[in-house]
């Protein structure tokens, strides 16, 4: 099967493994909810449940989505996750939590269908790099830890299309410019915050308080990507490719 163009969404959470054992597994479902609630809210529900590869790891997700997915994933994707992460915040904020995403979305060639290495592509590993960019987690490091609970970076190649082409709800200006260079890798990307603040002076360090690990997607030394515990759907059948890994896929920088 040729590969076809995509619309690639990456999710992670900031300080997921600062958290206690016992707590993770709420917090992994609280990153699901929060995803899926806004593809629906998006118009991105039905993409959402039919994409054949869907990636789920204890601190983030990754799929591979229709290209007409594309603009609404940049607006109004990113902006209902940051609505859906303040509605739940209350909630979290009472037994202790906090819980912060950072997004990363990217298009390109990738075949989502072959039995044993659907995902595996150049355009994978591009929004993996992209969802580990320091300006991407500065957006949140360095904003209030209540008010900014969402950062997205979206590649050159979808806002050029989408947002300079004038495809989505948002304009150029409301984007920055970023650096995003991860090991090899070294592209101009554009950082959009829903809701930007500065972090306060006394801001609690605690729930929520990044860490210097790499989530959902690192690469090994080989530049393949990780697919650990990937679906994929169709026709019925449901196989789980990759290895199989319960919980937290997490791997230190060198």
């Amino acid at each position: 099967m040729a590969p076809s163009y995509h619309a690639l969404l990456a999710v992670d959470a900031e300080g997921f493994s600062r958290n206690r054992d016992i707590e993770l597994p709420g917090l992994h479902t609280e990153i699901r909810r929060a995803v899926e609630c806004a593809c629906d809210r998006s118009g991105l529900g039905d993409a959402w449940r039919t994409a054949r590869v869907r990636q789920h790891s204890g601190d983030g997700l990754f799929a591979i989505l229709p290209e007409q997915a594309a603009i609404s994933l940049i607006h109004p994707f990113g902006r209902q996750v940051q609505d859906i992460l303040a509605e739940g915040a209350p909630r979290l904020r009472a037994d202790g939590l906090r819980l912060r995403l950072r997004i990363a979305l990217h298009a390109g060639l990738v075949d989502d269908e072959r039995p044993v290495t659907a995902g595996i592509s150049t355009a994978t590993n591009d929004v993996h790099r992209l969802l580990e960019c320091e300006p991407l987690k500065a957006a949140l490091a360095d904003s209030d830890p209540d008010l900014t609970l969402a950062a997205m970076v979206v590649s050159a190649e979808m806002f050029d299309v989408y947002v300079r082409g004038g495809h989505t709800r948002l304009r150029a200006s409301q984007f920055t410019p970023v650096a995003a260079r991860v090991k090899q890798f070294d592209r101009t990307a554009f950082l959009y915050v829903p809701v930007p603040s500065r972090r306060p002076a006394d801001a609690d360090a605690a729930p929520g308080a990044p860490d210097d690990s790499v989530g959902l997607g690192e690469h090994g030394g080989s530049g393949g990507v990780s697919l650990g515990e990937v679906s994929v759907t169709g026709d019925g059948a449901q196989n789980v490719i990759g290895n199989q890994v319960g919980g937290d896929i997490r791997q230190r920088r060198s």
